[in-house]
């Protein structure tokens, strides 16, 4: 994933927001778009390795009264890897992308102030170089915790914690930042 794909909407965003700061807080409803990024964390066969993980979400919310719950997509990619020894053979693992489709269920706690949690399905790849190169995909189940601020009514920020569990014990830990719009 290029790294312009990451910081040119982010870029468009704070554009976007700057002059908008003096206006009323969103409602938390209809079609969003967001760009993250955070500290991502990969477990496997008792060994773990960090990286930083960045992406994008779609996602719509429907409001019933201070209810808000809609469908969520997401792509992410991050710079995890780490070496392990197994024997005498040492290899090199890395996650790659990974693909979420979900929902998600938020409570309006005030004007500017969503709290929500989230669940869905993941399929992550890992690129395993030993004395070759392959790829490999692991499915599984996500769920997650977080906040969104709006800032105006249509530039917000998110912060997340999220868990995933992977085929063959490959769990994952998150902490994420993001920026989005509300359309």
């Amino acid at each position: 994933m290029s790294k312009r794909f990451v910081i040119a909407p982010a870029l468009a965003l704070a554009a976007v927001a700057s002059p908008a700061f003096a206006q009323d807080s969103g409602d938390f409803a209809g079609p969003r778009i967001a760009v993250t990024g955070g500290w991502d964390n990969v477990q496997h066969g008792g060994e773990n390795a960090s990286g930083f993980t960045y992406g994008a979400t779609a996602g719509y919310d429907a409001a019933l009264g201070s209810v808000r719950i809609g469908p969520e997509l997401e792509f992410s990619d991050s710079t995890q890897k780490k070496t392990f020894a197994a024997g005498a053979t040492r290899y090199t693992e890395r996650a790659d992308r990974d693909l979420y489709a979900g929902a998600r269920l938020g409570y309006v706690v005030s004007p500017s102030f969503l709290l929500y949690g989230k669940v869905g399905y993941t399929n992550a790849q890992f690129t395993i170089r030993e004395d070759g190169k392959h790829r490999n995909d692991r499915s599984g189940l996500r769920a997650g915790v977080g906040a969104e601020y709006a800032v105006t009514p249509t530039v917000f920020l998110t912060g997340e914690y999220r868990y995933s569990n992977y085929s063959d014990s490959y769990p994952r830990n998150q902490i994420l930042g993001g920026v989005g719009v509300r359309f």
